[in-house]
């Protein structure tokens, strides 16, 4: 009886939680659709000075646009241009141990990026996306914690790609660009 008890007692604070935490609004990051202005509904995506098809950064913007802004990607034409440039990636000592060793790093990644329209004008600024991450070190385990940084490196990139398509997401066309929708 008092199994019986426990049991539905956990099914109603589950149930409770889940509709709470659905009427609020709640959604896991990164799941969402993301709406762009009519204009940016076809682009072509270029990382300046790169000639592979398969840098990591142009695949994984390639893979946003298409997966949640519904856009699509061109590799020639008339399409607004999306230029990613200047990716950096670097770490920083955060923290040392008593005996002078690293504990700690600060890992921070970098790319900036600027929306061109067919005629190579500036259709809204060149902006940064800045992304980092604290990430321990573990001296006696340098092969696990070297995987690591590279996953955390993959995280920060796939965050910065995020933050790219809210950031173009906002962006109204300037100029003469406006009035060819």
């Amino acid at each position: 009886m008092r199994l019986e008890y426990a049991m539905r007692m956990r099914r109603f604070v589950l149930l409770a939680a889940l509709g709470v935490l659905s009427s609020c609004g709640f959604h896991l990051r990164g799941t969402g659709k993301v709406e762009f202005p009519p204009t940016l509904s076809t682009l072509r995506v270029v990382v300046e000075n790169n000639q592979q098809q398969n840098d990591p950064l142009l695949v994984a913007m390639k893979n946003a646009l298409r997966t949640q802004a519904d856009a699509q990607i061109e590799d020639t034409g008339e399409a607004p241009l999306l230029i990613l440039y200047g990716e950096r990636s670097d770490s920083q000592v955060l923290s040392v141990s008593s005996t002078g060793k690293v504990d700690e790093y600060l890992l921070k990644y970098e790319v900036s990026f600027r929306l061109t329209g067919k005629d190579g004008k500036a259709l809204a600024e060149s902006q940064t996306v800045r992304v980092q991450r604290d990430h321990a070190f573990d001296r006696l385990n340098v092969l696990a914690k070297e995987r690591e940084e590279q996953e955390l490196r993959r995280e920060m990139q796939r965050d910065a790609v995020q933050q790219i398509l809210r950031r173009l997401s906002r962006i109204t066309p300037t100029g003469s660009h406006a009035d060819q929708r």
